[in-house]
């Protein structure tokens, strides 16, 4: 709200006090999720992780059938928010999901039935502070948006009136847009749990991985200890010279001295 426009919001404060509250446009989708994000506990967000060790065969197809079971479940709203795969010697795989508290349980189960459950935690975040200072937020906006549309409708044929009110509408419109796309997030985080699944195989290797490993390492191993050595002959012929001469100097004082 600009400083220019204060007289209008006191006046505006002053008309039409028993008029009936109008309904913003969205109320009632925004009060259906408010509904049912208060039925989670006061309004709690959960997110879970899970971590899987599995055969290496089986990472990549048990990744892709958690993808396919989320895109199909358009019933418990589930969205794939990020995949990624990796190749080579720890073959892994890495999902998050975002789902209703139904979907993201099925989605944990299938994972757990695909290998072993090394990890399982769940991180919950009170937003009830969060979503009441939206909502007092909301109120207000809509309250004085309010207020001014009904002053636009009695300034009559009063032109300077009419521009100003009209710019504080255009003003409070954008910020009513914005504190409601504010509301909404913090209301699907509420009604919808994320879900980070972490698929690997470093656990379920077989006895010969590692020697096999340590033969692929013994190029790079070997140059990296001639690398170490070169290295350490550097740093150490200095100190060979500087004791070389101390001990020629030490030896000719010692045979005067005889």
């Amino acid at each position: 709200m600009t400083k220019q426009t204060a007289p209008l919001l006191a006046l505006a404060l002053t008309l039409a006090a028993c008029s009936k509250p109008e309904r913003a446009p969205g109320a009632p989708a925004y009060a259906e999720q408010k509904v049912a994000a208060a039925a989670r506990a006061k309004f709690l967000a959960y997110e879970h992780a899970i971590s899987i060790d599995t055969d290496e065969n089986n990472v990549r197809p048990l990744a892709a059938r958690l993808v396919a079971a989320c895109a199909a479940d358009t019933a418990n709203t589930c969205t794939l928010l990020q995949s990624s795969q990796s190749s080579g010697r720890d073959v892994s795989a890495h999902l998050r999901v975002r789902a209703r508290p139904a979907g993201i349980d099925a989605l944990m189960k299938m994972a757990a039935g695909g290998g072993d459950v090394a990890h399982q935690e769940t991180r919950v975040d009170d937003l009830a502070k969060a979503i009441s200072d939206s909502d007092k937020q909301l109120d207000m906006l809509r309250q004085y948006q309010r207020k001014l549309s009904e002053l636009e409708n009695r300034a009559g044929n009063n032109l300077e009136t009419l521009m100003k009110v009209s710019k504080e509408l255009a003003q409070v419109q954008a910020e009513l847009e914005q504190a409601m796309g504010q509301n909404a997030h913090l209301l699907q985080r509420v009604n919808l749990d994320l879900l980070d699944v972490q698929i690997s195989a470093r656990r379920q290797r077989s006895f010969w991985a590692p020697v096999r490993d340590a033969l692929d390492d013994f190029g790079s191993d070997l140059s990296r200890g001639i690398s170490s050595v070169v290295t350490g002959a550097a740093y150490l012929l200095p100190w060979l010279l500087v004791g070389a001469i101390a001990l020629a100097l030490g030896r000719r004082l010692w045979r005067r001295r005889k």
